[in-house]
């Protein structure tokens, strides 16, 4: 039983960091209108025009990948967590 509580606290603190670094990730990335220039002056995402230099050196790329991992990371400790949790529920009854 105390180890299904260590397991779901280290399991919330993943998935916590893994939504903070989603959050991150997404506001720096360029929107689609930045990278074509037909936004209006880049208000696309937090950064604005500044993070349309990001695209040349191939970062937004990278960042795709970074973003793509960190949600898969996200549902899958969701997931576990949830499973868990319906676990020790259903032990206690």
């Amino acid at each position: 039983m105390e180890i299904t509580k260590v397991a779901s606290s280290a399991f919330l603190i993943i998935q916590v960091l893994a939504a903070a670094v989603l959050i991150f990730i997404i506001a720096i990335q360029t929107t689609k209108s930045e990278q074509s220039g037909a936004g209006m002056g880049g208000w696309g995402t937090i950064g604005g025009q500044a993070t349309s230099q990001i695209s040349k050196f191939g970062l937004d790329a990278q960042l795709t990948r970074i973003t793509t991992w960190t949600a898969i990371v996200f549902f899958v400790v969701s997931i576990l967590s949830a499973y868990l949790e319906a676990i020790v529920r259903h032990a206690v009854k």
